[in-house]
């Protein structure tokens, strides 16, 4: 999953390719789910359940009706009097009920009555949230319910509802049929968010970004347990972007949370706190290991300034929240992070002590397991560029040591690697020499580790595998292209070359002298070190393939995907262009079609270079 926050944003992009009357199965169930979440018209059950299937009584249906109301801050569910002979002032919707009666929302019976334990069925919801959008009986044609259900589908609450006339409500159809009530106009001509305080973007569409963030509390850090900050029932929990449980939240975590949902963040950066801006006195970010950070909360600020325990020189960790600011500072011998990499370069750099007094020493530039290069100072010359590297911290240095080999194969398959399980916020680190990439875990879906692909890996206490470094697995260290024109020439010990090349569309040249790269016109891995091309290796080719998708290509019974960075060029008249692969698809048999790869999929290989000709 996508986190919450992530969800949101697709909603957002995706409304905004639309008009406001857009229908709610545009977007995702999931996305629904969350906006109806975070507003409050429908939470989940004490372990967060949504129980969608299940069907909805009329006192729910009065809570609904109340939290997507102006008053959805102003009415508890006990009342003072009892509001029907069948609601005494003690049932738990009393004040409910009492609110959407008296506002017009919902109607008893003539015996007095209720009833609040009957399902609900479509024409009261539609109903229900046609007087909350300001619509009157008036505004109604024919007899009920004809002209309520002929309204409520013209404004579009019927989008993704499957409820007929006269069939009962189920949790999932309340849910869609809310998410389309917030997105209606008023009878004013408003969109209905609007009037209970909720935001717009440009495009006059519910900001949902800006809502959740409105009613979010938070940053804090967990210190004792996540109980002694916030209660957990009946909210959903997730963990670094992944839906997770309140028992996964740990010491140190990083929380945020509103009335539905909490959110935690396990991301640590531990380091020498290097300098503090504008000053140590009054600090809004500070670089720690090589990079810098702004402050999120003021508790940071102060422990991070010169009337706090941490000075500049100090080992430190950073506590990031869900922007990666800092949320909270401590010395890295109470908390450091872990940190397992590849040193990409080693160097010398400048650093100041306590009383600001300026020392040179060796670092090391680390390109860690989660992507980012962090700097470290380095003492042991025997630690060198390329050399696999494991940092532990103390109270006022760096220990850098090398990183013990371990062995791991089997067949990638969803989130397991043979009969190990990957954690849902695995960082992987791809390795080739000192030059590094993070991949993700579906890049390797379906591919086999064998012995020496995997250089290290670590578990957390349930097993799972946190970290993984693979040894120049997947080839995207590389870059693909086309060699144009090859010309290498070898006479004795003058050899020399000279070539053009096209990557991404940009074409460029080389000539070599004292060496030649003994390449030949096609498609081919490139292989650049300091932006220099240094050795090239010519690709496999699909021709003609049987099909083609966005995913990739079959011929026969194989089946080759796409590198997300393949490039499809249009050959013609002697000349490349670039072709869009929609393009491509769209008029797959007007060209003559060859497909090239550095190595099949199960060994992670991928469709780097297609080349098409018109027919």
């Amino acid at each position: 999953m996508k986190k919450i926050l992530s969800l949101l944003l697709t909603a957002a992009m995706l409304l905004s390719c639309l008009p406001a009357a857009f229908a709610a199965s545009a977007v995702s169930e999931s996305v629904v789910e969350q906006v109806i979440r975070s507003t409050g018209i429908m939470v989940g059950d004490t372990s967060g359940n949504m129980n969608l299937d299940k069907t909805v009584t009329r006192a729910e249906y009065a809570k609904m009706l109340v939290a997507a109301s102006s008053y959805k801050d102003k009415v508890a569910g006990t009342s003072n009097v009892s509001p029907f002979k069948d609601v005494p002032y003690t049932h738990w919707a009393a004040g409910y009920i009492k609110t959407a009666v008296q506002q017009g929302w919902l109607t008893g019976y003539l015996d007095g009555s209720y009833k609040p334990n009957q399902t609900v069925t479509l024409e009261e919801a539609a109903t229900g949230c046609l007087k909350l959008l300001g619509y009157t009986t008036e505004d109604f044609s024919g007899s009920y319910p004809y002209g309520q259900l002929a309204l409520y589908q013209s404004l579009g609450l019927d989008a993704g509802v499957t409820a007929s006339q006269g069939t009962t409500m189920t949790r999932r159809n309340m849910m869609y049929l809310f998410y389309n009530l917030l997105n209606a106009d008023t009878k004013d001509g408003q969109v209905y968010a609007q009037t209970l305080g909720y935001t717009l973007n440009s495009n006059g569409e519910i900001d949902y970004l800006s809502m959740v963030s409105d009613t979010m509390e938070g940053p804090f850090v967990v210190e004792g347990s996540l109980s002694d900050l916030v209660a957990s029932e009946n909210k959903t929990v997730y963990r670094n972007g992944y839906a997770s449980t309140a028992d996964a939240v740990q010491k140190y975590d990083v929380i945020y949370y509103n009335d539905s949902t909490i959110w935690a963040y396990a991301n640590a950066v531990s380091g020498t706190y290097q300098s503090a801006s504008p000053s140590t006195s009054s600090p809004t970010s500070v670089t720690v290991a090589g990079n810098t950070y702004e402050i999120e909360t003021s508790e940071a600020a102060y422990a991070l300034s010169a009337l706090g325990g941490l000075n500049i020189g100090d080992v430190v960790t950073l506590l990031l929240g869900r922007d990666g600011k800092v949320a909270y500072a401590l010395p890295a011998e109470d908390y450091a992070a872990s940190v397992a990499g590849v040193v990409t370069a080693v160097g010398t750099g400048t650093y100041y002590n306590a009383v600001g007094n300026a020392y040179t020493v060796r670092t090391i530039t680390v390109t860690a397991t989660d992507g980012v290069s962090y700097v470290y100072p380095c003492s042991k010359t025997t630690i060198e560029e390329g050399d696999f590297v494991a940092i532990g911290f103390g109270s006022s240095e760096t220990d850098v040591s090398i990183l013990k080999s371990s062995s791991l194969t089997g067949t990638v398959s969803g989130r397991t690697i043979g009969s190990r399980t990957m954690a849902d916020d695995i960082r992987i680190l791809d390795v080739n020499d000192s030059t590094a990439v993070r991949v993700y875990y579906s890049r390797l879906n379906g591919a086999v580790l064998e012995n020496g692909d995997v250089r290290y890996y670590a578990v957390n206490d349930a097993g799972e595998i946190t970290d993984l470094i693979l040894r120049d697995f997947t080839g995207d260290l590389y870059e693909y292209g086309i060699i144009t024109s090859a010309k290498n020439d070898s006479d004795g010990m003058n050899a020399s070359g000279e070539y053009t090349y096209l990557v991404n569309g940009e074409e460029k040249t080389l000539t070599t002298s004292g060496s030649s790269l003994g390449a030949s016109a096609g498609p081919a891995r490139l292989t650049m070190e300091n932006g220099q091309l240094t050795s090239v290796r010519s690709l496999n080719q699909i021709k003609d393939p049987d099909s083609i998708t966005q995913l990739g290509v079959t011929k026969g019974d194989e089946s080759w995907l796409f590198w997300d960075n393949c490039a499809v060029y249009l050959y013609d008249n002697s000349n490349y262009s670039l072709l869009s692969l929609n393009e491509l698809r769209s008029n797959f048999d007007a060209y003559y079609i060859n497909c090239y790869y550095d190595k099949d999929t199960d060994e992670g290989g991928r469709i780097r270079v297609v080349i098409a000709r018109p027919k």
